[in-house]
């Protein structure tokens, strides 16, 4: 069986290029005791996958290059050499950038697919997406009803499940974005009951605008000018929660803390980062609270899905030039 891939070529230098990928063609191996092969059915384009393209060894690794690059997907088990997962299992885990992959059965998760489709545990289920969002904002943030609460990149997965989770627990949610359309997707699509466009100037009065009486919780996914701008309009007692900083992935050798820092002991506030894994114990909870919010119509993400393997480099790039909504995907 043929498997066809993208791999890296070359470190970036800043913005990820297509250039810098390459589509390769191998031999799929057969399966070796206690491994399984899996035609892989979608591959979650995730913010962190940046971050592993650099030769800098950062918290999600270093990878190699002439390997496909690292992505979590789900796929089909279609070969197996262990007694742990059998053919047409679905199956969750780190499947890389690559139409078909060979693993040990004990890196996958066998998934439940009865009533929600496997892709869903890449995005409103996903660690990297939906479980991330919810560790954030409830586990971290503590949202709760009498908050106002400010999410940079809403209109990306994570940002799109963490600014609906705080409208079900009964928060006023504003979304930041770059756009019209954007902002019309987040009040429109996602329910915020506001929204602001970092690139219409100003950002810093925008929010004050949108929250006078200030801001109570920020989940930040951006970091860098947007983090300075919010932390000028912060509330006494805020929650400042760092989930990421995609606006510092393409320069990790100078990334740029907050200007604005001393605003947090001024107003008796809190930073504070996270990894979704520190919350693993809890993610049943997750999972279950997630499952029943999506059953009762009550939290959607929209997917972007990008058509084919070959256009995996091209994902990339557009999720660091914010070109997707909701959750970004490629079928290979």
């Amino acid at each position: 069986m043929q498997q066809r891939k993208a791999v890296l070529v070359s470190r970036p230098q800043g913005e990820p290029k297509a250039s810098d990928f390459r589509i390769v063609d191998a031999e799929l191996p057969d399966p070796a005791a206690g491994q399984v092969a899996v035609a892989v059915e979608h591959l979650s384009i995730d913010a962190f996958i940046r971050t592993t393209l650099d030769a800098r060894d950062g918290h999600h690794g270093s990878m190699d290059l002439n390997a496909p690059v690292t992505a979590l997907g789900v796929g089909r088990v279609v070969a197996s050499a262990s007694d742990d997962l059998a053919v047409g299992d679905a199956v969750f885990g780190p499947l890389g950038a690559q139409t078909h992959a060979v693993l040990p059965a004990a890196m996958l998760r066998k998934l439940d697919v009865s009533d929600v489709p496997a892709r869903a545990y890449l995005g409103a289920l996903g660690m990297t997406t939906g479980l991330t969002a919810y560790a954030g904002m409830v586990c971290v943030g503590d949202v709760g009803p009498d908050d106002t609460v400010v999410v940079s990149a809403a209109a990306g997965a994570v940002g799109s499940v963490a600014c609906q989770i705080a409208g079900i627990k009964g928060a006023r949610v504003i979304g930041i974005a770059g756009g019209a359309d954007k902002c019309a997707f987040l009040t429109e699509t996602i329910g915020c009951d506001a929204a602001v466009d970092y690139k219409a100037g100003n950002l810093s009065k925008a929010l004050k605008a949108a929250a006078p009486d200030g801001i109570d919780l920020f989940f930040d996914n951006v970091g860098g000018e947007v983090l300075d701008a919010v932390l000028e309009n912060i509330a006494k007692e805020a929650r400042v929660v760092i989930c990421g900083a995609i606006s510092q992935y393409n320069d990790m050798e100078h990334v740029r803390g907050p200007a604005n820092y001393l605003r947090i002991p001024e107003r008796n506030a809190r930073m504070l980062g996270f990894t979704v894994d520190h919350y693993m114990a809890r993610f049943p909870e997750m999972e279950a609270d997630i499952r029943e919010w999506m059953k009762g119509g009550r939290l959607d993400l929209p997917e972007h899905v990008v058509e084919g393997i070959d256009h995996f480099p091209d994902a990339i790039v557009m999720l660091m030039s914010g070109g997707n909504r909701g959750k970004l995907l490629v079928a290979p």
